[in-house]
């Protein structure tokens, strides 16, 4: 076992970085950036969603972004509100980052035509980028015909692709947490104090996109301090570009009047709610078509979010209280919670890959894309045991592994738990995807390392890999 773990810290000492230099990795960075990016910009072209963001009486996520955005570009506040002549108040319902993103293409393109199409390319561009990315992230961790494969893989995820045509907040959210997570590989390879608060950047714009990831950067650097593997001036760099911009916008947050309904509290309280029931996506959808005993659950589920808003310790007993009738129940229910996360089918929405209403995809239409969808779906289970089986390996103790490689899994492992404790949904780890593919196939290259192992102690012919 000693023999084999040296083998196995010699061979991330030296194969890995050793391989993956020269011509032959820029030239597989660019094809697999080009194809991804060709990948996502033929399903854009041809895919039609049904998002009527602009027209009245819309509702949905994507109304609230674009109503952000208006408002932003129009009066110059953060709300919700339908747009009209007066400015309208503010509130901290959802995260700025997403709306500025729109607003900004609002502001350069006022007519929606050329707005919507602008937003949609960009996401494209976003979406492939985040693929270049990984790769990089992923450079020291295995071999170029590893890296290769996962490339390809997160190439053609179709969560992945399809996200892009939808204005929502997870391409734009999935592009800075492997931002983040890429400048942070840079801060630890070069011990560098300023690539570190870089990073620490990176998160905090991701943290104000979605809020799931504004503990994590500090809670990261912590983790790596209290085991000396940074500087102190690397973890203040990591602290300080990881909170001025969410700490700026909480502070703007507390110059709001209260009002639990509009802000990012009441809707993580909505969230807890929600995701204590079992029957929540089931009801969910049935409601949508007025079956009446999902309308009374609903009813149930909306005077419990109520209730917890307006006073979270009764709120809280009694949702204890409920769960507490059926607490085996409940217990199944919470353990089941991550793998309905990294599962296939998208609940809140139209099901399969899509949230909205979705015409001519080519998922459906073409004979490449088909087959991409079905091999990833026949794939998606085995990903998400390989994910934990990479992320044992990459935390077992006394092992030499890249730090990038820790940080990749405890993201995966901090941001399982938040939405296994809120609301799991497979919608929301799709910003997480590519992490997810680079771990399982991590994970992929240390099994036929080690059976490659076994058979040379066997006296096998041996196996490079």
């Amino acid at each position: 076992m000693t023999s084999l773990r040296m083998t196995d810290e010699k061979s991330f000492a030296t194969d890995p970085s050793r391989q993956n230099h020269g011509w032959q990795w820029w030239l597989l960075l660019l094809l697999i950036g080009l194809f991804s990016l060709g990948f996502r910009y033929y399903y854009l072209i041809h895919a039609q969603v049904f998002q009527p963001a602009d027209l009245p009486n819309a509702r949905a996520d994507a109304v609230d972004y674009y109503r952000y955005a208006q408002n932003l570009v129009h009066h110059g506040v953060f709300s919700k509100a339908p747009e009209s002549q007066s400015p309208p108040f503010g509130d901290s319902f959802r995260d700025p980052g997403y709306p500025l993103f729109l607003a900004g293409w609002l502001k350069f393109s006022p007519q929606w035509d050329a707005w919507y199409s602008a937003v949609l390319m960009s996401q494209g561009l976003l979406s492939a980028l985040s693929v270049v990315l990984a790769l990089c992230l992923g450079r020291r961790w295995m071999p170029m015909r590893w890296l290769a494969a996962a490339g390809i893989l997160m190439a053609i995820w179709p969560h992945s692709v399809s996200i892009g045509s939808f204005l929502l907040t997870e391409t734009l959210f999935g592009f800075l947490c492997v931002l983040g997570m890429f400048l942070l590989d840079q801060a630890l390879h070069r011990r560098s104090a300023a690539w570190a608060m870089a990073s620490g950047l990176g998160f905090a714009l991701g943290a104000l996109t979605n809020a799931v990831l504004l503990p994590f950067a500090p809670l990261l650097g912590l983790y790596f301090a209290c085991r000396r593997q940074i500087s102190a001036a690397m973890f203040a760099g990591l602290l300080a570009g990881a909170m001025i911009l969410p700490a700026a916008w909480m502070m703007r947050n507390t110059l709001l009047p209260h009002s639990p309904g509009n802000s990012s509290t009441g809707r993580a309280l909505d969230n807890l709610v929600q995701g204590s029931w079992p029957i929540y996506h089931q009801a969910y959808q049935a409601s949508m078509k007025n079956d009446p005993l999902a309308v009374a659950t609903m009813t149930r589920i909306s005077q419990e979010s109520d209730l917890i808003q307006s006073d979270p310790a009764a709120g809280l007993a009694e949702l204890m209280r409920r769960m507490g009738h059926h607490p085996i129940e409940y217990a199944r229910w919470y353990l089941s919670k991550p793998a309905l996360l990294w599962d296939w089918d998208i609940r809140m929405g139209q099901g399969d890959i899509y949230v909205y209403p979705t015409r001519n995809s080519p998922f459906k239409d073409n004979a490449l894309y088909r087959s991409a969808i079905a091999v990833c779906h026949t794939l998606n289970p085995l990903l998400f045991l390989l994910m934990i089986a990479g992320g044992i390996v990459a935390l077992w103790p006394r092992q030499q592994i890249p730090r990038s490689l820790v940080a990749a899994t405890l993201l995966l492992a901090f941001v399982t738990t938040v939405y296994s404790v809120l609301q799991a949904e497979p919608r929301y780890s799709i910003p997480y995807r590519p992490l997810e593919i680079l771990l399982a196939t991590f994970a992929a290259y240390r099994g036929c390392r080690w059976l490659a192992s076994m058979n040379t102690k066997r006296g096998s012919k041996p196996v490079h890999l």
